[in-house]
Parts: C-alpha cells; sequence; structure tokens
C-alpha cells in the first residue's frame, strides 16, 4: 500500500484469540492499517489470522486481498534496542512478511535502564542507523520514531547522517493532550514529518462519567459520538489515528469518524483545543520527557 489510510487498527493489550478477531472483523469492515510492536508480543498472532484472510479471499476476485492492501506497522522493542536488525527480522518473520509498511522506534530508551544513562542516546543514534539501511534494502518502506520528544528528534536530525527526512512520530494524542504534537509539526515541518496518534480516548477519561463539555455539544449537533468526534478533529489537524476494539459496533463507529471530518468547523476545532491549556494539560501514558 502506497498512503497510509487515516485511521488504523491498534492491538496494543490485545493477544491470541482476542487479536485474531479484532483483525478479522476490521479487515471485513474496510481497515487497511494494522499497527502492531515487538513489545506486544502478537505479531505472530497477526501474521498467522493475516496468512488465513490471504488464502480465505484469494478464491474470490470481488473481495480478493493480498499484501499489497495492507499497510503493516510495527516497532523495535526497548528490549531490543542493542539488537535492533535482529528484532526487525524477528518481526518479519512473525508477520510472515518481507517487508513493513512503517518500523517505528518504539521508546528512546533501553528498557531495564535508568532513564538518565547515557547509553540511551547511542543506542537511538545506532537503532536510527540500522532502520535506515533496512530501508535501503526494502525490508522496510518508511521509518520513524515513537514516544518521542522534540529534543530526542532533534539529535537524529543534526547527530545522525542519516536526517529526519519523511519520517513518522507516533505518539499520544487526544483533547487533554496534543500541544507537543503541534510543537514537533511546527519544529520539523521542513523535512515532512508525519504524526499518528494513538490513545485518543485518553486512556478512558473520554468516556467517563462527568458533567456535560463542549464535546458532548459537537458530538450532539453532529449527530455522532463523542469518540467519532475526537478521531475527526485529530483526522482534521492531519494527523493519522489509532484505535482498539474486539467489537464489531464500536470498529464500525470508529470508521466512520471519517465521514465527519469536513463537518467539523474551525470553531469545533478551536473549542476541542481550547478544553485545556500549557498548564492543565493531561498526559495520560507514560512520559519520554524524563529521557536523556
Amino acid at each position: 500500500m502506497n498512503a497510509i489510510p487515516p485511521i488504523g487498527l491498534g492491538t496494543f493489550r490485545l493477544k491470541g484469540k482476542a487479536v485474531r478477531a479484532s483483525i478479522r472483523e476490521a479487515i471485513s469492515l474496510g481497515y487497511r492499517h494494522i499497527d502492531t510492536a515487538g513489545i506486544y508480543h502478537n505479531e505472530k498472532d497477526i501474521g498467522d489470522v493475516l496468512q488465513e484472510l490471504y488464502k480465505i479471499t484469494s478464491d474470490s476476485s470481488s473481495s480478493r486481498m493480498s499484501r499489497q492492501d495492507l499497510w503493516l506497522t510495527s516497532k523495535l522493542s526497548p528490549y531490543d534496542m542493542r539488537t535492533p536488525r535482529q528484532a526487525l527480522f524477528k518481526s518479519l518473520a512473525a508477520l510472515q512478511t518481507p517487508y513493513l509498511d512503517l518500523y517505528l522506534i518504539h521508546w528512546p530508551a533501553l528498557a531495564r535502564k535508568p532513564a538518565t544513562s547515557p547509553i540511551n542516546k547511542r543506542l537511538r543514534l545506532e537503532a536510527w542507523k540500522v532502520l535506515n539501511e533496512a530501508k535501503k534494502e526494502g525490508l522496510v518502506r518508511n521509518i520513524g520514531v515513537s514516544n518521542f520528544t522534540i529534543a530526542h528528534i532533534q539529535e537524529l536530525v543534526e547527530e545522525s547522517e542519516f536526517g529526519f527526512e519523511n519520517a513518522w512520530v507516533q505518539m499520544e494524542v487526544h483533547p487533554w493532550y496534543w500541544r507537543d504534537a503541534v510543537a514537533i509539526n511546527e519544529q520539523f515541518k521542513q523535512y515532512g514529518v508525519k504524526i499518528t496518534g494513538y490513545a485518543l480516548l485518553a486512556e478512558g477519561k473520554l468516556l467517563g462519567k462527568g458533567e456535560r463539555d463542549a464535546l458532548d455539544e459537537i458530538a450532539d449537533r453532529l449527530g455522532m459520538s463523542k469518540v467519532q468526534v475526537v478521531l475527526a478533529w485529530a483526522i482534521k489537524r492531519d494527523w493519522g489515528v489509532l484505535v482498539r476494539s474486539v467489537d464489531r459496533k464500536h470498529l464500525t463507529v470508529n470508521l466512520d469518524a471519517i465521514k465527519i471530518v469536513d463537518h467539523l468547523t474551525q470553531e469545533d476545532c478551536e473549542t476541542i483545543g481550547g478544553m485545556t491549556s500549557e498548564q492543565t494539560e493531561e498526559k495520560r501514558c507514560w512520559d519520554p520527557r524524563f529521557v536523556k
């Protein structure tokens, strides 16, 4: 696949029967981007179910699907930062594919090392070299980083011979934490950096029971759910999004968010962005700002 779909299927915390069922449902609904990672320990399950789906559809001209119809993303585990090339081949073998559409450095540090350890920077730069070499070999078609700060990316720009041209950044993004994504977009705009957001539901905060907020009002006006509004808001900012579910209804609702992107007004987007200030932002997932 030449272009990444705006809405992808995340598989974090999904294993075995759960991840297989999720992928079967998602593919049948039209999802074509599947996101995984070495540390998720589900690449073999994903590879198996995809091979099953390729085989099932091979006899049907109307629903035929092949590897070329999908965008597969995986990530270098923090536990494998010392051996990035071997880790990549392990992912390729598990996913049963000769190439990945996107391969990311999952975290800017080696697992079980202090966040301030000087080894982290060295391993980031070494891994970035390996990813660029793999791209030249055709083992991966696109590369990038996940959970990197501006400072971490700036290192790759200034201290790597490969730079950061047309690279991807995957990061936490939601109405309560989005300014760092904007800052990365602005800082590295000249390099054609692209962002994919995860944790759009803010680790459950979006669906929590509380007072009505601006998202409720926008959702009511558009006749959509709050989840769809948040996904559409991110897509309108030209960010890709990852969603996760094993429920067909939820997967359908998430995918339908693309239909309301053009119905969100500039005022809607400003209202959503104004739900927090720089001082009240809430980062809900792991924080790479402590990694040196």
